[in-house]
């Protein structure tokens, strides 16, 4: 019996200083199982789109952003392996798991697997506030998975058996400097608000950064992890009041005053097209 075939799958915009070490640390799964790499690029104005190119494993494609979710299933749907390895663009494949991938893929075929994720902040392994017990679904059978259609914090539903657990780590490098979160935290808060799961509440938005702050900080014992630590809840209290000022705007001016972050386009023809 034929070994099945793995498609790695990524969606990426702007990420030219996270791509090439991402597809480098799928060298040893390239040269064994992955048939390919899916990389959909949802409008690099930099040079993500050269990098994926020069790559011999990957398949490009480039597709308009509207959602998380419509973009990883985009990939998804494209992808020709028999399993599917969702990779994000400032995460490496550690050799510990290029090894147990390829050992999982001879196993049942309607198994799927989440992934031990270690977390890396200023250069420190990050292991309280919930990154400790962090271990996302990312391996599972083409056939049996799709995507979940929400907007943000998306989602993998699969038919089968409850996902098993890989301890072979997958590096997750999560700071890639104030300014990029700053974005991130900016088109995060504009999808979830766009989801409707949280309505405005004034209360809730005083004092939502103190107790977000407190809550990871000394609740979650992020004081443990150094000023990497006070670093992370800080951020993370920065967004839920970011998010909650959002509600408030919404709520004064109505959602159109909210910018939708599909409009933000590059200026290029997003059509969807293999490159």
């Amino acid at each position: 019996m034929a070994q099945p075939k793995l498609s790695v799958c990524m969606t990426v915009r702007n990420e030219e200083h996270h791509l090439a070490e991402a597809l480098a640390s799928c060298g040893s799964i390239c040269a064994s199982v992955a048939s390919e790499i899916v990389v959909v690029d949802t409008g690099s104005q930099d040079g993500t789109l050269d990098i994926a190119r020069a790559h011999p494993n990957v398949r490009l494609f480039e597709h308009p952003f509207v959602n998380f979710a419509d973009a990883k299933q985009h990939a998804l749907d494209r992808a020709q392996g028999d399993w599917v390895f969702v990779l994000d663009a400032d995460e490496r494949v550690s050799a510990e798991l290029a090894l147990e991938i390829e050992a999982r893929l001879s196993g049942p075929q309607d198994a799927s697997y989440r992934v031990r994720r270690r977390n890396w902040m200023l250069g420190r392994e990050m292991r309280t506030m919930g990154f400790e017990n962090d271990s996302p679904l990312r391996l599972f059978p083409r056939q049996l998975a799709r995507f979940d259609d929400r907007l943000v914090h998306e989602g993998i539903e699969v038919d089968g058996p409850a996902p098993e657990l890989i301890d072979a780590p997958l590096d997750h490098y999560t700071f890639g400097g104030i300014d990029a979160y700053l974005r991130k935290v900016d088109l995060y808060t504009t999808l979830e608000i766009q989801q409707g799961d949280r309505h405005h509440d004034m209360w809730h938005l005083v004092f939502t950064m103190p107790s977000t702050f407190w809550r990871f900080y000394v609740g979650r014992g992020g004081w443990r992890d150094g000023f990497p630590g006070y670093l992370w809840a800080s951020l993370t209290a920065i967004g839920k009041f970011v998010r909650d000022v959002k509600l408030w705007v919404a709520h004064e001016a109505g959602p159109q005053a909210l910018r939708e972050p599909h409009r933000r386009t590059s200026g290029r023809d997003d059509s969807d097209r293999p490159t």
